[in-house]
């Protein structure tokens, strides 16, 4: 089997991660904790995609505005089986603001928003650029083997799809 092969048939899996990303999310009012590092948030924000995961039939819900995981659409979506495939995401970590958008397919990051560069010299601030991308990247990275580490032991991702399927049907209006 050759990379392309690969890529294609575990293209569900950055769905999947969104989904969790967001069930986590909502769960656990946005924080999460990276192994040695301290609390950071993850927040959905300004876009919402999800669709189904047949191939032959392709729904899509998208949603933009603010807050689009807390819309009746996405949670309708949500119920219905639909999984993340495109976010837009609001990463806080140490009193610093990332955004950027991420595919579900492929984990791409596009549009990203990072923090306020302090350099004052352009140089350096690309080197501040870079390295605040890279920082996003690592957060995103860190969470994704978090996930990882779930999906690949069976029961831990079985009672894992229970408690998510759980959160996906309870009435949020409370």
């Amino acid at each position: 089997m050759d990379l392309l092969d690969r890529m294609i048939q575990t293209a569900f899996l950055g769905k999947e991660y969104l989904t969790w990303l967001w069930y986590r999310s909502d769960s656990n009012q946005g924080r999460f904790q990276l192994e040695g590092s301290a609390y950071l948030e993850v927040w959905f924000d300004d876009k919402l995609v999800l669709d189904t995961a047949v191939e032959k039939v392709k729904e899509v819900n998208s949603i933009r505005g603010e807050a689009p995981t807390e819309t009746a659409e996405a949670k309708a979506a949500i119920r219905m089986g639909k999984k993340v495939a495109d976010a837009r995401l609001r990463v806080i970590k140490d009193g610093r603001e990332w955004m950027c958008n991420i595919k579900g397919e492929e984990l791409a990051l596009s549009g990203v928003k990072v923090p306020a560069v302090l350099s004052r010299d352009e140089d350096e601030q690309v080197l501040e650029r870079l390295g605040l991308i890279e920082e996003l990247e690592g957060v995103l990275d860190g969470l994704y083997a978090q996930f990882m580490n779930i999906r690949l032991d069976s029961e831990q991702w079985a009672a894992e799809l229970a408690t998510i399927q759980a959160w996906a049907h309870q009435d949020h209006s409370i």
